[in-house]
């Protein structure tokens, strides 16, 4: 057992085991054992326990009858599923809410203490995919004779011929944001839409809401998103969780534990992973104490600057350009980025589209006519990638179309320094990198935006 992995257990015996798999989520601090530490996948042979552990738990509950909560259809379906009638908890993700970071760490919770009593492995913690350092989908998880391995990705991706491209895999734009809503909505967009939609191909499990639980690689890819969380915050300068925020913290969601016993949670219970969850990752620093009713150090606001419409036409497979003159705004413009703590983002408003398009779109703000689209430009503000908030295919109940943000700060500045007035918003498709190649593969279903704006995002001490 190697213990920078592995929970350590001392002294338990036959009375700290049953404690262990009581329902409460606080039973764990009864216990004087470090935390179960959450581990990098690429530091995993394929027989290590935890691995052999993943793969025995997913073919046990596959195993357990539909009805059973702790089945593999049934913890997926808690996520989504199209499948009638509903039964509790399920279609309870939160996708383009306020409650993204905080419902999937719920839900890997109780999810990874089912797998646990399932994996035959007392000590077995979830592995997170860190997928900016490692772009190829884990090797573990294409062995086709593996229970971790669908048909179900796009055959490059499973291939492993198929990887991930930079931009896609990087987060150092949300994590320039203070505003956890911000960071948040930056972050859910990319890495971890356009991660859904790059290892799905649009056709695969994961691209789609309703069937993205299914595969085993989702949880390792949630692994890491929620371990950016803790990241976020030990960035410092103020970044809070909106502690204060009674629409955030006030809310309530079900789960079932490894005894099949009903339980709640709210973000107030999952603030702090080690100390009320009783876990930490691999390598990670020092978690941030955070606790609900604390007022956040920063007070956030924002004003729409100048509003414009789009055209009726889709966006597709073709460069989408739509003209922005900014002749009237470059004097606020101006006023706006002398104080670094503003910004100004582009929003995207009424987004939609049928089905999974399969594609993501680089997303640029100002670019020069003639000029190539390049994401290390400054004109590049970010990645176009829908997965459940504005898909049609993918909505729970009645279809709400999306609105989405993209801090457009630096690619305004550059459009100012160069005495520009226009600050086109263009749009490129781009697919995953195969054999070296960037692909530019087929829309399969279009998208329509309403409107734009550019909106300054202010922030000053409480």
């Amino acid at each position: 057992m190697k213990t920078n992995r592995r929970r350590f257990l001392t002294t338990l015996g036959a009375t700290a085991s049953a404690t262990l798999l009581a329902p409460s989520v606080f039973d764990f601090k009864l216990l004087a054992v470090t935390p179960f530490v959450r581990p990098d996948v690429s530091s995993l042979l394929a027989t290590d326990p935890i691995i052999v552990g993943y793969q025995t738990a997913i073919a046990t509950m596959q195993g357990l009858p539909p009805t059973d909560v702790r089945s593999w259809s049934y913890q997926a379906a808690i996520h989504a599923t199209a499948t009638t009638p509903v039964n509790p908890a399920w279609n309870t993700c939160q996708h383009g809410s306020h409650l993204f970071w905080a419902w999937h760490r719920m839900y890997l919770y109780w999810w990874e203490r089912i797998v646990r009593k399932y994996s035959g492995d007392s000590t077995w913690a979830l592995p997170y995919w860190n997928w900016t350092s490692h772009n190829l989908l884990p090797a573990v998880f294409r062995v086709t004779s593996s229970d971790l391995y669908t048909p179900n990705r796009d055959p490059n991706i499973n291939n492993g011929t198929g990887s991930l491209p930079a931009t896609d895999v990087k987060y150092s734009t949300a994590f320039a944001e203070f505003d956890y809503y911000a960071a948040q909505s930056s972050i859910e967009m990319v890495p971890h839409n356009m991660i859904h939609v790059d290892v799905g191909g649009g056709t695969g499990w994961m691209s789609g809401i309703p069937t993205a639980a299914q595969d085993p690689i989702f949880y390792l890819h949630h692994a890491n998103m929620d371990r950016l969380w803790d990241l976020w915050l030990a960035q410092g300068g103020g970044r809070s969780d909106p502690t204060s925020d009674t629409t955030w913290t006030g809310v309530t969601f079900t789960f079932f534990d490894e005894n099949a016993n009903k339980v709640t949670m709210t973000p107030c219970d999952v603030l702090n992973a080690a100390t009320q969850l009783n876990y930490t990752y691999q390598g990670e620093p020092a978690q941030v104490a955070q606790s609900c009713g604390a007022l956040p150090p920063w007070i956030f606001s924002h004003l729409v600057l100048l509003t414009w419409p789009f055209p009726p036409i889709p966006i597709d497979d073709a460069p989408y350009i739509v003209p922005v003159d900014i002749s009237n705004i470059t004097r606020q413009l101006t006023t706006i980025f002398q104080n670094p703590a503003n910004q100004v983002y582009l929003e995207l408003d009424g987004v939609a589209t049928d089905k999974s398009p399969g594609v993501g779109w680089e997303i640029y703000v100002g670019l020069p006519a003639g000029v190539v689209p390049d994401p290390t430009s400054p004109y590049y503000v970010g990645r176009l990638a829908l997965y459940g908030a504005g898909v049609r295919s993918d909505a729970h109940h009645t279809f709400t179309p999306a609105t989405l943000r993209f801090n457009a700060t630096k690619a305004l500045e550059a459009v100012l320094a160069s005495g520009g007035t226009n600050a086109p918003v263009s749009f490129f498709v781009k697919g995953i990198v195969v054999n070296g190649q960037q692909e530019v593969p087929p829309v399969q279903s279009t998208v329509t935006v309403t409107g734009g704006k550019f909106v300054e995002g202010t922030r000053k001490r409480r």
